[in-house]
């Protein structure tokens, strides 16, 4: 596919480089906040805030441009602002104004989703969306697993300043490969299921309050989007509830040995990463069911497994595990974005990206809160055990109810909403 679509292939790269960006400071910041300035609790506790309030504040009004506007030359643009916002982070005087302008980058790399998204649904026939889909997985799985520990390594032996720079240019080597196809889209409109160009459907709406409006009617009115985004909120919510305790459990089931958090987070990430890249051999995704409730169910298992592992049963059977949640993770992330794009109008796919991006981002803010809170009254393994058994339980009855939430196998892949009304209004 990467051969045969060179669009998609420097989509793909240019992803990629901002993907990696995204992840490859994320360490640095850490030292930064915590060794440099030496930040309290109270302002470490700001830092996800700093990175996932944007995405509520400014989540729908992305989707609403990514529709609007040129998308390669908007993805340029936040490329080039979380560049500049970088490299500005190594100016400030202290861990206040940091945060600022790492609210300020993530604000960018808010508007950067949808826009990619939408140019994908654009620019890559039906039958190839779950292998583009799954190619973006594996590459964001692949910067959430090398970022983290090259920048780590950079930060260790250099200094936190360097991964900065480096990510600056990663950003700006971004929009750079981006400026080839910056006119893709006056040429082509979307891609149909038998690989031919079909311009859109319409002209954006007037103003964007009605754009905006459109992409909410055409998510209520779509049954399979508001069953799945609610079924991803929930399950979501209950993951992270536990995914940011990780360092206290294994701390309780392997006090010796801290580094055995990082050994899991790179399992997890070893596990959806083989996930996404063995579904790349898939043509289409025929039951929601089995791979979005089958992943979540692994997740739990996952997660309940350490709840109740023994501390002197050999602390690498925890890895097992991990490799079992990273597989369930990997199903989840390419089936859900899979989902998204088949079930979504082309036309209204970047709205659409940004208002469940924008409910997700809630989740980043309430549950780690939550989960923190759990884990004082329950106690850790008490926590993990309840809900791991909770995600377990909303994995299994998706499996059990999927043909209530999503329809019968044969059903999935029938024409979006958009299709239905054009067919109607042509008789």
């Amino acid at each position: 596919m990467l051969r045969e679509n060179k669009t998609f292939r420097v989509l793909f790269f240019a992803y990629g480089l901002s993907t990696l960006g995204d992840w490859f400071d994320f360490i640095a910041v850490s030292i930064l906040l915590g060794f440099v300035w030496k930040a309290d609790p109270m302002t470490m506790a700001l830092l996800p805030i700093a990175y996932a309030a944007p995405g509520i504040a400014f989540g729908q009004l992305a989707g609403v441009l990514a529709d609007r506007v040129n998308k390669v030359r908007l993805m340029i643009v936040m490329d080039v602002i979380q560049a500049l916002c970088t490299l500005l982070l190594l100016a400030m005087p202290g861990s206040l104004s940091f945060l600022l302008v790492i609210a300020l980058r993530s604000c960018a790399s808010v508007f950067n989703d949808p826009a990619q998204q939408a140019l994908t649904r654009k620019i890559v026939p039906e039958h190839q969306l779950l292998q583009a889909t799954s190619l973006n997985g594996a590459v964001f799985q692949m910067g959430k697993l090398v970022g983290p520990l090259l920048g780590g390594i950079v930060a260790a032996f250099f200094a936190p300043g360097l991964c900065l720079a480096i990510n600056a240019c990663s950003f700006l080597l971004s929009a750079a490969l981006l400026l080839p196809i910056a006119g893709v889209e006056k040429k082509a409109g979307a891609v149909g299921a038998d690989g031919t160009v079909r311009a859109d459907a319409a002209p954006p709406s007037p103003t964007l309050r009605h754009s905006w409006q459109e992409g909410w009617q055409i998510f209520w009115q779509n049954r399979i989007l508001l069953f799945s985004t609610v079924f991803s909120l929930l399950v979501a919510l209950t993951i992270q509830l536990a995914d940011a305790q990780l360092p206290i459990i294994f701390r309780e089931k392997a006090p010796l040995h801290p580094e055995m958090v990082g050994f899991a987070v790179s399992t997890i990430g070893l596990g959806a990463l083989l996930t996404v890249t063995w579904l790349q051999r898939w043509q289409e995704i025929r039951s929601y069911g089995w791979v979005l409730g089958g992943g979540v169910f692994l997740i739990g298992i996952g997660f309940t497994w350490i709840a109740v592992y023994p501390e002197d049963s050999g602390r690498y059977w925890l890895l097992p595990a991990a490799l079992l949640a990273g597989i369930g993770t990997g199903l989840t992330t390419v089936g859900s974005n899979y989902l998204v794009q088949k079930e979504t109008p082309p036309e209204a796919l970047g709205r659409v990206r940004g208002i469940i991006g924008s409910l997700t981002s809630t989740t980043f803010i309430v549950a780690p809160l939550l989960g923190g809170w759990l884990m004082t009254v329950w106690g850790p393994s008490l926590a993990f055990l309840r809900v791991g058994a909770a995600i377990s339980a909303l994995g299994a009855g998706a499996v059990l109810l999927q043909r209530f939430i999503w329809g019968r196998a044969e059903e999935v892949g029938r024409p979006t909403l958009s299709e239905e009304l054009r067919r109607d209004a042509t008789g």
